[in-house]
Formats: C-alpha cells, sequence, structure tokens
C-alpha cells in the first residue's frame, strides 16, 4: 500500500497513475485514467526510468477468489472500521483484508476518515 499526498493548486489541474484529486474515487479506475490520459506516458516523462519486475506466473487476484466466509468478515470489519464507506473504498477495503490480513481493515479507515483536501 502506498499513500500519496498532494497539497492543490489554484488553477492547475492533476492528473495521472492515481487519479484527478478531485475527491471521487468513483473516477479514479484504471479504465477512467487510461480514458483521460490516453494509455501509457512516454518514457522520457516517467519518474521512474526501470519497469518493475512482474511475474507472469502469478494470478492476479480479484475479490471473487475470496473465499465467502473470509470476504463477509471483511466486509464486517470494513463496514466497522468507517461507517459509511462504500463503492470503491469499500471493495478495496475488502481486498485488503482478504489478502494480507484483518490490520488492513483499520488502516483502510485511517485514510478514508483523514481531512479530504478542497480545491480552490
Amino acid at each position: 500500500n502506498a499513500r500519496i499526498t498532494m497539497t492543490p493548486r489554484a488553477g492547475e489541474t492533476v492528473d495521472g497513475s492515481c487519479g484527478n484529486f478531485n475527491n471521487d474515487p468513483s473516477d479514479d479506475t484504471t479504465e477512467a485514467i487510461n480514458a483521460r490520459m490516453g494509455g501509457k506516458i512516454p518514457h522520457e516523462q516517467l519518474l521512474f526510468s526501470h519497469a518493475a519486475e512482474v511475474s507472469a506466473d502469478v494470478p492476479q487476484k480479484t475479490l471473487a477468489d475470496c473465499e465467502e466466509s473470509k470476504r463477509q468478515r471483511a466486509i464486517t470489519l470494513c463496514k466497522e472500521s468507517e461507517s459509511g464507506v462504500e463503492g470503491v473504498m469499500l471493495d478495496a477495503c475488502i481486498f485488503d483484508v482478504c489478502f494480507a490480513g484483518d490490520q488492513y481493515a483499520a488502516q483502510g479507515a485511517l485514510v478514508v476518515a483523514e481531512e479530504k483536501p478542497t480545491l480552490k
């Protein structure tokens, strides 16, 4: 997990791999970002010049891969950690708890509970 923080600047728009900084996580999906950004960033504009090592032998996990009893526990923990959490944030919390452990419900809630920035 990573937390990226930014300070909004009046008159500037921000968009990229972490979203568009409009406090709406529903438009920060990979598909939405690719639609706005036009796919990959040119190599000369990358901050990190080397590719991350990714193994093709490891299948990508989804919420569907989470055992039902574990998923139900994750839903309960995530909702208890932050009342009102839903949508993308709830799914992210459930995924983290299913595949990384119960402690991630509280960590996810901590991020949601932090003061949200306001755009000027």
